[in-house]
Parts: structure tokens; sequence; C-alpha cells
């Protein structure tokens, strides 16, 4: 029987008149499928390379999809006439990696108006979203890198986008966003992350009242931020990273209220004699000068987590002796460093006896040893970052007996795992990547004192993983016994 009397027959038959959700995944060869699917509700179409099976799957025939997601078919320049009209139940709309779609619906005002959530991304010639597409129960819109993007149709001041609650772009040339956030009146996040055209964020001098986090990151050319931003006084989570024009921040009395905000420049933010009350989690990352001001942290007593990373210029950072309420500290990527801040240097005061989690290192290329590390005896998680000048582990790491979890990470001179891991009685993962120099792990015995370990992986070291192999490498024997084992 040919293929085509297999799918007339199929048709006629109703094979399917019950199936709910179809998956049609990498099928590059598929050229037509049947059109006639009465109780379907979740379709998804990835890597078909021709538009006629979703032709044909969405044909005027098919009322009952909730959920529709399309990624990877070439060809498709747009969702078929009526497909949005005839579902009037879906929810969930997701369209990727279509290089041809200029449109959604052909006609630009196909419409659903139970839509509540649209997820577009890799659509480089889609040229506008129609304004069917933004019905009033949606509540999430997301676009990323669609190239040709040149606006989202404006939000009505009736019945506006009153449902919305996150709105996301990420990797857009759009010049602006869409007119009428104000009647956003339940959004909660804002997401606009590298858009090279951005100028303005149009935040209305009222606030937004529902808005809690705001990221705005890569943006070159946004010039200022909207006194509005002040108001929003639901606003605890603010990132304002890789946005070298934006002097200041109106934070106002927002200071009250933040418990996460990353930043790329502190002098933006306002000299607060009050303080920042509220504030749980700091970051600092992309800072481009030698030192950072870190004196108004001296009154952040409730900090949980301090985050500093990728400050190239950075050449040391000031103590951090009154912020003994950290939980969590990282100090990455900054590669003129050369010490440790005071309460983690050896030989400082032991302050942070609440500390849990850290991050350290790279640091400058041209240092022999790693900083010298303050044993932290409470330590439970510790992630270190090295150099190629490297050749051996911090061995204060043999003290901090509390480590649940260790992470080792780019010791290329590295060759061997010294016998002090072993003392690490308490060690349940060990995460060893980037350590491409690295053959040897310490001795059986010292391996197998570590009798919580259970979780072992190796990533990116060829000469351990090679010495590794099951039953016949020389390092077998030494892990043979742990449960679970990645990347041998």
């Amino acid at each position: 029987m040919e293929a085509g009397e297999v799918m007339l027959t199929a048709e006629k038959l109703r094979v399917f008149p019950y199936l709910e959700e179809l998956t049609l995944e990498q099928c590059k060869q598929l050229r037509s499928a049947p059109s006639h699917f009465p109780s379907l509700k979740k379709l998804v179409i990835r890597e078909v390379e021709s538009g006629m099976p979703i032709a044909s799957i969405l044909s005027n025939k098919l009322t009952t999809l909730t959920y529709l997601e399309v990624d990877g078919v070439k060809g498709l320049t747009s969702l078929p006439e009526g497909m949005l009209r005839n579902n009037k139940n879906l929810k969930c709309l997701k369209i990727g990696n279509c290089p041809e779609l200029s449109c959604i619906a052909p006609h630009g005002f196909d419409c659903c108006a139970s839509l509540e959530s649209l997820t577009i991304w890799e659509c480089p010639k889609l040229r506008y979203l129609s304004d069917g597409l933004l019905s009033l129960s949606l509540k999430e819109l997301g676009i990323q890198n669609c190239s040709s993007l040149e606006s989202i149709p404006i939000i009505p001041e009736e019945g506006g986008l009153a449902s919305l609650r996150t709105l996301w772009i990420f990797e857009c040339s759009l010049r602006n966003l869409p007119d009428g956030l104000q009647y956003c009146t339940s959004l909660r996040n804002l997401l606009i992350d590298s858009c090279p055209e951005i100028t303005s964020i149009p935040i209305p001098s009222a606030g937004l009242p529902s808005l809690g986090q705001l990221v705005l990151m890569q943006c070159p050319e946004l010039s200022s931020l909207p006194s509005g931003l002040g108001c929003c006084t639901s606003l605890d989570d603010l990132t304002m990273i890789g946005c070298p024009k934006v002097t200041s921040i109106p934070i106002g009395s927002l200071s009250t209220t933040l418990r996460c905000l990353a930043v790329s420049n502190l002098e933006s933010l306002p000299i607060l004699h009050g303080g920042f009350t509220s504030l749980r989690q700091l970051g600092i990352d992309g800072c481009q000068s030698t030192q950072i001001d870190l004196q108004f942290c001296q009154i952040l007593v409730s900090l949980e987590d301090l985050r500093i990373s990728d400050c190239p210029n950075l050449e040391t950072v000031p103590s951090l002796d009154k912020l003994t309420s950290l939980r969590q500290l990282w100090i990455r990527d900054c590669s003129r460093l050369t010490c440790l801040p005071s309460g983690l240097a050896m030989a400082s005061p032991h302050v942070f006896t609440r500390l849990e989690s850290l991050s350290l290192g790279p640091f400058w290329n041209e240092l022999d040893s790693f900083p010298a590390l303050q044993v932290l005896p409470q330590l439970e998680s510790l992630t270190i970052y090295g150099w190629p000048k490297l050749k051996s582990l911090p061995e204060q790491i043999q003290h901090l007996t509390s480590l649940t979890e260790l992470r080792i990470e780019d010791f290329e001179g590295v060759e061997a795992i010294p016998e002090w891991l072993g003392n690490l009685a308490s060690l349940h993962s060990l995460h060893i990547r980037s350590c491409k120099n690295l053959m040897y792990l310490p001795s059986v015995q010292a391996m197998q004192r570590l009798t919580k370990l259970d979780y072992l992986e190796m990533w990116n070291c060829p000469l351990l993983r090679e010495r590794c192999t099951a039953e016949s490498g020389p390092e077998w024997p030494k892990i043979s016994h742990i449960p679970y084992i990645s990347g041998i």
C-alpha cells in the first residue's frame, strides 16, 4: 500500500479520534500529515524541513488546541490563516527558529482571546506582532533574537493588558518599548537584555503599582531612567548592568523595600544616610573601576548575599568585616585582584560566622599561588577557579571540615589532588572541571575516608578521565565505590 493510501485510510477511519497530545520531532523528511484531529489539545512540532505538515495539521478542522509549539520549521512564513481564530481555547503559543517567518498571522488581526503566554525566539525576519496577539488574557510575553522586529503594538488605555505579569525582550533591535505600559496594572516582571537600540524605558511618573522585578542589562544606548521608577512601590528586585550612559538611578523610597540589587556602577546609586535597610542580595557586575567603594555597605547589616564579578580592573576589595550576616559570597573573574578582603584573608579576624557558600577566582594571572584563605569552619560549599600558573590547590581547604560540596575549576597546572582531600569527611559532592593536566586523585585510603561522598563529576579533564576508565584505569579503584560518577 502506498503512503498516500495509508494516510487517506487513516483519515477516513479517524484513527486518532481521542488523541490529545502530538509531538513531531526531527522528522526532516516529513512532507505531509493528517488534517483531522478532533481531540488534539497539545501540538509540538520541532525540526521539520517543510512547512507542509504544519499547514495540514493546523487546518480549519482543528479547533481544540490549548498549547502549540513550533520550533525549527523551515519555510514557514506564517501560521495558517484562521488558525488562531479557530482555536478559541489556545492558551500557550511558542514559535522559534523559523528563519522565514515574517508574521504570526497572515492578515495581522487574527486573534485568540484566550491566549495567556506568547514566546517567540530566533525568527530573524519577523517584522511585527499583530494587534490580535496581545489579548486581554495575556499574562506573559517573551521575545528573543528577532533582529528585524520593528515594534510591539501600542497597549490601549481601554482594556490594556491588565493581565500581563511578565514582559521580557532579549537580543532584539527594537528602538522603543510599547507605549501604554502604564495600563499593565498587573505587570510584575520587566526584563530587557542586550537591546542595543533601546534609549528609554516608558515607566509613567506614577510608577507601575505591581512591578516587583526590573532587569536592564547590556543596553548601551539607554541614557536615563524615568523618575517614575522611585514610585514603583512593589519593586524589590532591581538589576542595572551594562548600561554605561545611565549615571543615576532614581531609587527614592525604594531603599527601604529593595531586597535584591545588581549594578555595574555603585556611583550611580544615591547617597543614602539611612542605607538600604531591606537589602539582602547585592551584585556588582562589570565594574570598570580599579576599586569599589563599599563604604555604604558598612551599614548593610542584613546583607546575606554579596557577588562581585567580571571586574577586570579591580585591584582590591575593601574590608567586608561589617557584613556579619553574609551567607553567600562570590568574588569572581577579577583578573587584577591579588589578595582577598579582610575577613577572608589568612590571619584576619574571623567575622563570617554565618557564611555557608563561597566562590573565589580567577585572580591575577601572575600570582604563583592562590591567596591565603581564612579557615571558615562552618562553610558548606566552596568553588575555586584557578589560572595556568598555579601548581597546587590552597592548603587551607583541608581544614574546611564542614564542606558538603567542593568545586575545583580551571587549575590547568595541577597534576594531582593532594592527600588532605580525605580530611573532608562531610563531603557529599566533588566537581572537578577543566583541569586539563590533572592525572592523579588521592590514594585509595584517602578517598575511602570520604564516606559521605556520593557524587563525583569530572568534566573536561581528559588525562584524568582516561585514567578513570571503569575496571581498567589505574585511578578507577579510588572511585569505584562512589554511587554516582559523571564524565567518564
